[in-house]
């Protein structure tokens, strides 16, 4: 209708405003929305789209509106030259489409907008400024659709799929139900955890993780009893997620992970699996394979690279070694004494090394440091940390 609902991570309940108080131009609902990925060109860069495809009377100062239109706004206000007929600013996109949403390159090789309307899909080429119609009908239609942690999901009522965006492959285990993901909702809420999961998917429990892992992206995962959690979004929520949900065909426990080379490697015992960071996390063929046949050890409890470097650390018991993940075959160093006697996880970014253990993690400002100290650094709360919970 003529409302919009925003939601907040955290658990905080909904509330809805008129749309007139953030777009006052609109005077009507909106089909579609649509936030603009577009580096090539900034003035359209991050600008909002809204699309509506029915005729309305012209308010104080405005043209008659009839048919289809988009409403452009950057930095919430209104660009010059809109509203739009959909064609002229998308050509070859027809009006009245149900549902739009934007595909980043890594995942559709070029800027590209997704238009759905009915079973078929627009795709929109923003480089070539060409139009490619496709039939998706496992996907089904579509009222609204949007992109998430690199994922890509189709909303239809109160249900969601979530979908390949070059092939409209519907992923395993979908439709679920938005009201458990989305939008919090009393009662309901996979973003409070799921009860079958206990303290295991509850963010703020003191129940110790078995790995983190910081990516060559940028992206910040944390591993409890067989899910995982993203950290580097804290805006999006703190959501559990079973591991297949990321890493696809992956289920257990995950006692050590790391990142190289645009590789990330899950080490699950005695083995390690290492997926493609840049390829929706696709599974290297021929794993998983033994880790002392990859890496040169049968186990370790923690593991981290520091970004930039080759140099992969593996901790097992109060024990540290050194791995040059350019050498074939790799062969580890000698141990080096730590100042703790067991860590659960371990994980370096620009800020320093970080090693994990029960609630709490320790601190370093370098490898060096960590290997030269004679004490453990003080520890912190990983739950008020890492996860904004409350002290």
């Amino acid at each position: 209708g003529e409302e919009v609902w925003e939601s907040s991570q955290g658990g905080l309940q909904p509330h809805t405003r008129p749309l007139a108080t953030s777009w006052p131009e609109l005077g009507g609902p909106v089909e579609a929305a649509l936030r603009l990925y577009h580096q090539q060109h900034p003035q359209e860069h991050q600008s909002l789209y809204l699309f509506q495809a029915w005729p309305r009377a012209a308010g104080r100062g405005q043209r008659a509106a009839s048919g289809e239109q988009v409403w452009a706004y950057a930095g919430g206000q209104l660009r010059p030259g809109f509203p739009r007929r959909i064609g002229d600013e998308f050509p070859g996109v027809p009006g009245g489409v149900d549902a739009a949403v934007e595909c980043y390159p890594e995942d559709c090789g070029g800027e590209t907008v997704l238009f759905f309307k009915g079973d078929t899909v627009y795709s929109f080429d923003l480089a070539l400024r060409v139009t490619k119609p496709r039939v998706w009908p496992g996907l089904g239609p579509c009222s609204a659709a949007l992109r998430w942690l690199e994922r890509y999901y189709c909303l239809r009522g109160t249900h969601f799929h979530r979908f390949d965006p070059l092939t409209g492959k519907v992923h395993i285990g979908y439709p679920r139900d938005l009201r458990d993901y989305f939008i919090p909702c009393p009662g309901r809420g996979h973003g409070q955890g799921n009860a079958s999961w206990g303290d295991a998917g509850d963010r703020c429990s003191e129940m110790p993780f078995q790995a983190f892992l910081s990516d060559d992206t940028g992206r910040i995962y944390a591993f409890r009893g067989g899910l995982s959690f993203r950290l580097d979004s804290w805006r999006d929520g703190y959501h559990a997620w079973p591991l297949g949900q990321t890493w696809p065909e992956l289920e257990g426990e995950v006692d050590a992970a790391f990142a190289w080379d645009g590789r990330t490697y899950l080490i699950q015992g005695s083995q390690v699996s290492i997926f493609l960071s840049e390829q929706g996390h696709r599974r290297v063929l021929g794993y998983p394979r033994a880790l002392q046949e990859e890496l040169g050890v049968p186990s370790a409890d923690a593991a981290f690279t520091c970004p930039g470097s080759a140099h992969l650390y593996l901790i097992t018991g109060d024990r540290i070694r050194l791995v040059d993940l350019t050498q074939m075959p790799r062969h580890v160093g000698e141990p080096v004494l730590l100042p703790h006697d067991h860590v659960d996880g371990a994980m370096c970014t620009n800020d320093g090394v970080f090693l994990f253990r029960g609630p709490s993690y320790h601190q370093y400002s370098s490898v060096a440091q960590l290997l030269g100290a004679q004490q453990p650094a003080p520890p912190q709360s990983i739950a008020t940390h890492f996860f904004h919970c409350p002290q």
